[in-house]
C-alpha cells in the first residue's frame, strides 16, 4: 500500500538533499494516523536513517535556523519548517520511575520494525517512505485503524511510560476508537502500581486538555474511571448519587459524562472553549461534599472551595477565573428563569460576570447542564430561552456602568477608603434598583 503525505515544495528540496547523502526518510507517528483517517494533522515526525547525528545537523543548517535539544536525544527542529520534528532512531532503556527517565541511544541504522516497536499503540507505528510513499505496518496497526482499536505495540514495555495511559484517553475522545482488553489490562495494572504518581502535573493538564478538546470526551474519562486512574475529587463524584426525579441518570459522574459530551458540541460558541470544557467537568464536583440523602444544598459554593483546594492541574490565572466563576454561577440562570426573575435580579448576574465571560458563555453552560440528564427536557429549554430572550431585550447582555466611583466618592466627601468597597457595591445595587446619582449619594449618607 502507498500513501501520499502532503509536504510543502521547501520540505521536498530538503529532503531530497538528505536522500543524496544518504538517508532513508520516513514519516512516522501521527501524522501517518491521521492521513489515513483524513484528519488533519499539523505536526509532521520524520525519522531519519543511515545518516549521523552530527550530519543531519549540518544538512539542515543549510536551510534555515536549527535547534537541537541535545544528541543523546537525537531530536532536531527546523524554524522554517514549523511543526516539523527530525529524529534519529534509537533505543530506550528505562531507568525510573517518571515517563522521562529513558536512556536513549542513537542506532541510524537501526531495522525500522525495531525502531517502531518503541511506539506506544499499533495505530502510531505505522510508517510511510518518503521516497516511494510505501506503506510500512509491522504490528497489523492498519487494520486496528480500520477497525478502530487502540493496542499496545509491545505489551512488554509499554508499562515503562505510565503516560501512555492518559494518552490513550485522549485518543478515545478524538477518535472516538474503543481499548484492547489486553491494553486496558495493562493500563489497569500501572495504575494500581501507582505509576501515574510519578507524572507531572503539566503533562497531566496536557492529556485532560487533549481529552476534553476532543469529540467526546466522556469515552477517554470512562476508561480512566474503568482502570482507576482519576483524581479523588472525580473518583468521588461516581459514587454520589442524585434525586432519580431530577436527574433520571443517576450518579453526579453519569451527569458530568452527559453535559460534557453536550459542551462538546457547543464549545466553539464560547468565548472560551478550553475553559467552557473544565467546566462542564468540573462544575458538580462540590456535591460529593454536600449531598444528604438526594439533596445537594449549595454545591455550586463547596465547589468552588474544592476547585481551588484540591485540583491541581496547571491552569492559567484567567482560567482559573473562568472555571470559579462557572462553578459559582452554573445553577443561577436556569433558577431565575424558572421563578422568573425580576430584572434587577438578571443585571447583578451581568455584573457578577462582567470581566470574566459573556453572558452567552452561560447560557450555553445551563442549557448542556439541563439537557445532560437523561432525557431531553425540550420545554424547559424553551422557557429558558423566553426568559433569557425577554430579559436581554430589557436589559441588554452587558452589566450597567457604575454611576459612581472611587472619585465620585472621595469628591463627595467619603474621607475612609476603607469603607469604599462596600460602598461602592451598595451604589451599584441602588443603581440597578433605578436610582440616579444624586440619590444614590444622599442615600449614602443616610440623606432621605
Amino acid at each position: 500500500m502507498h500513501l501520499n503525505i502532503p509536504i510543502s515544495d521547501f520540505a521536498k528540496t530538503l529532503f531530497d538533499d538528505l536522500l543524496e547523502h544518504g538517508a532513508t526518510i520516513y514519516f512516522v507517528g501521527g501524522i501517518v494516523r491521521d492521513t489515513l483517517l483524513g484528519r488533519d494533522n499539523k505536526d509532521l515526525d520524520v525519522e531519519v536513517y543511515h545518516l549521523p547525528y552530527d550530519l543531519l545537523v549540518e544538512r539542515l543548517s543549510h536551510f534555515g535556523h536549527v535547534r537541537t535539544f541535545g544528541a543523546s536525544f537525537a531530536v532536531v527542529h527546523l524554524d522554517e519548517l514549523p511543526g516539523y520534528e527530525f529524529a534519529l532512531p534509537r533505543r530506550e532503556t528505562k531507568t525510573g520511575p517518571k515517563h522521562t527517565d529513558f536512556t536513549v541511544t542513537i542506532a541510524p541504522d537501526l531495522a525500522p520494525q525495531m525502531a517502531a516497536k518503541r511506539r506506544d499503540l499499533t495505530i502510531n507505528a505505522l510508517m510511510v517512505d518518503y521516497a516511494d510513499g510505501t506503506l510500512y505496518d509491522f504490528y497489523h496497526g492498519y487494520e486496528d485503524l480500520q477497525n478502530g482499536i487502540i493496542r499496545a505495540v509491545d505489551p512488554l514495555h509499554f508499562g515503562e511510560d505510565p503516560l501512555r495511559v492518559l494518552r490513550i484517553a485522549s485518543f478515545m475522545s478524538r477518535l472516538l476508537f474503543q481499548v484492547e482488553e489486553g491494553t486496558k489490562q495493562l493500563c489497569k495494572q500501572m495504575v494500581q502500581e501507582g505509576l501515574l504518581e510519578a507524572l507531572s502535573i503539566e503533562r497531566i493538564t496536557i492529556e485532560y486538555e487533549k481529552i476534553l478538546m476532543g469529540t467526546q470526551p466522556s469515552l477517554g474519562l470512562n476508561f480512566l474511571k474503568e482502570v482507576h486512574g482519576l483524581p479523588p475529587y472525580l473518583q468521588a463524584l461516581v459514587t454520589t448519587m442524585q434525586r432519580r426525579d431530577y436527574h433520571p441518570e443517576g450518579s453526579v459522574w453519569n451527569h458530568t459524562m452527559l453535559v460534557i459530551d453536550l459542551c462538546a458540541h457547543v464549545k466553539e460558541h464560547t468565548s472560551d472553549p478550553l475553559s467552557f470544557m473544565w467546566s462542564g467537568l468540573l462544575h458538580d464536583i462540590g456535591k460529593p461534599a454536600t449531598t444528604v440523602g438526594e439533596h445537594s444544598y449549595r454545591h455550586d459554593e463547596m465547589g468552588v472551595t474544592v476547585f481551588q483546594k484540591d485540583v491541581h492541574m496547571q491552569l492559567s490565572k484567567k482560567q482559573k477565573q473562568y472555571i470559579r466563576c462557572m462553578i459559582a454561577h452554573h445553577m443561577q440562570l436556569m433558577n431565575m428563569a424558572t421563578h422568573h426573575a425580576r430584572p434587577i435580579t438578571f443585571k447583578r448576574l451581568l455584573k457578577e460576570l462582567e470581566g470574566i465571560f459573556p453572558l452567552d458563555d452561560l447560557a450555553w453552560f445551563t442549557r448542556c447542564d439541563k439537557m445532560g440528564r437523561g432525557y431531553i427536557a425540550s420545554s424547559q429549554i424553551a422557557m429558558f430561552n423566553d426568559y433569557l430572550d425577554e430579559m436581554i431585550a430589557l436589559c441588554g447582555d452587558q452589566a450597567e456602568k457604575p454611576l459612581i466611583d472611587g472619585k465620585t466618592l472621595i469628591e463627595a466627601g467619603f474621607s475612609d477608603h476603607h469603607f469604599y468597597k462596600q460602598l461602592l457595591a451598595e451604589a451599584y445595587d441602588l443603581q440597578l434598583a433605578g436610582y440616579q446619582r444624586d440619590a444614590i449619594l444622599r442615600r449614602l449618607k443616610g440623606e432621605r
